[in-house]
């Protein structure tokens, strides 16, 4: 036969199977399947009378690769249909690669694992790094086979595979995945963060605050800066805010302040529960029936005798603040320092108190040591305003200065002897008790009275007229002194 003779003269040159696998060999493996070289392993990778390296064969050695096509996973969990040799092709030399990998054109998708934002800028070492294999299976078998470093396979797909030493929390959100709240396109703003799903909702302006102003950052241990989310103190308002009053409204600001705003303080708060005495300014008396924007107002206000001076730094308040250091802060001085130089000077409160100004705790004790006329008789129980009536508008000062004591500063409109006794002062006559004449002495006067005269009636010699306006008075002087001055109509007897 004529077999024979070939196959003795390829005894002939190749000297052992190593060379004979050569001669028969398309090329030299790469060095990844070095040791399969030779004739003897050809069906290491290949099925007789087929072409090309079988698909199962490769998979019997690639078992990580083979355990993830068959959980219909991963990139070649996609091209399964496809020959191994289509992408890996062999036989080229030892130094040829056996992935030719288009970076540019190959669609991550595949993988399982969509590249967006920052991602798709990356290089594939950039992910592809052994520190960040997780597979078990992937490390053990690449790692036997010294190709750890050029798989593609056993990535793991949690943000912490690679970011691990990115992590700015610390382990304080472990059960959580990074994605709960990021994205790819910012980690720096958690975009798919909802805090209304934690134990703490945001409302009002804890929605414009910034994260940083609750969360903030510290240095660990080792040096490395975390910020702080969790566990996060939020039992209180003082938990965040200084306490402006100092304790003395409580510990619930609640009651009256909203997220809104510290300087919103709730109506219904302030009105029904708002206890005014822990203020600095306890509401008394007048004061306590007032409407709370009586005295929180937004500007100053004058008017008439109130005068309302804002705290400037409180404008802004929902409440502002008024001066209030005194009754003069807010009521001006109807009595235009009238009582400057009295005792306890012109201070409202020294004469009047919260229950209203009327009536006036200036009382005859005071009137008598600090005014220049004394109160007796019937003047103590006459009514301040018999004596210090109303003034016109702009003579309050007038109202308590009467610039003489006489009777006559106040009585001469009264005057029931119309100027007989002009010459003569009131008391001459009548003391403050009353004014009705007990005792008269009429041997001072020019007709001194003897016998008969002194029993007769004063209203027989001194006897009513009428004066030009028609008012009656009680005629005293001139009058004549003669008998017939009064008797000049009586008739003699004999």
């Amino acid at each position: 036969m004529v077999v024979i003779p070939y196959l003795l003269l390829l005894t002939l040159f190749v000297p052992c199977r190593e060379a004979a696998g050569q001669l028969l060999s398309p090329g030299k493996l790469s060095t990844p399947h070095g040791e399969l070289e030779g004739l003897l392993k050809c069906q290491s990778c290949h099925e007789l009378r087929k072409p090309g390296a079988s698909n199962s064969k490769c998979l019997e050695c690639h078992k990580p690769l083979r355990n993830r096509m068959d959980e219909r996973r991963g990139y070649h969990a996609t091209v399964a249909a496809k020959a191994c040799s289509s992408c890996h092709s062999e036989h080229r030399g030892r130094d040829v690669p056996l992935t030719e990998l288009d970076t540019i054109r190959f669609d991550h998708t595949q993988t399982g694992f969509t590249l967006v934002a920052r991602h798709a800028e990356a290089t594939c070492r950039e992910c592809h790094q052994v520190d960040f294999i997780t597979a078990l299976d992937v490390r053990s078998y690449k790692g036997k086979h010294g190709s750890l470093d050029r798989t593609m396979l056993g990535l793991g797909t949690a943000c912490t595979t690679c970011h691990d030493r990115d992590d700015p929390h610390t382990n304080q959100f472990a059960e959580r995945g990074c994605e709960d709240c990021h994205s790819e396109f910012s980690w720096e703003q958690a975009e798919r963060f909802d805090h209304n799903r934690t134990r703490y909702r945001l409302t009002g302006r804890h929605l414009r605050t910034e994260c940083a102003d609750c969360h903030k950052a510290t240095r660990t241990r080792d040096g490395k800066l975390s910020i702080h989310f969790a566990p996060l103190k939020f039992a209180g308002c003082e938990s965040c805010h200084r306490d402006e009053h100092e304790g003395s409204l409580g510990a619930n600001c609640t009651r009256c302040h909203t997220a809104r705003g510290w300087h919103r303080v709730q109506r219904s708060a302030v009105e029904d529960r708002f206890d005014h005495s822990n203020t600095e300014f306890p509401l008394a008396g007048k004061h306590a029936n007032l409407e709370c924007s009586a005295c929180h107002v937004k500007s100053d206000r004058h008017e008439m005798l109130l005068r309302i001076t804002v705290e400037p730094a409180t404008r802004q308040f929902a409440y502002p603040l008024p001066v209030a250091d005194a009754c003069t802060s807010c009521h001006l001085d109807y009595h235009r320092r009238a009582f400057v130089k009295t005792s306890g000077g012109s201070l409202c409160d020294n004469c009047h108190n919260e229950q209203g100004w009327d009536p006036a705790l200036y009382d005859v004790k005071r009137h008598n040591s600090d005014a220049a006329f004394t109160l007796r008789g019937a003047h103590l129980a006459t009514p301040c305003t018999e004596c210090h009536p109303a003034p016109d508008e702009g003579k309050e000062a007038e109202q308590f200065r009467i610039s003489e004591d006489n009777c006559g500063s106040c009585h001469e409109n009264e005057d029931p002897h119309r100027s007989q006794f002009s010459s003569s002062a009131c008391n001459d006559c009548h003391d403050s008790r009353a004014f009705t004449i007990e005792d008269f002495d009429h041997d001072s006067t020019r007709y001194a009275l003897d016998g008969a005269h002194q029993e007769v009636p004063c209203i027989s010699c001194h006897q009513q007229e009428r004066d030009a306006d028609g008012l009656t008075f009680q005629r005293y002087r001139p009058l004549g002194t003669g008998c017939r001055d009064c008797h000049a109509g009586e008739t003699g007897r004999g």
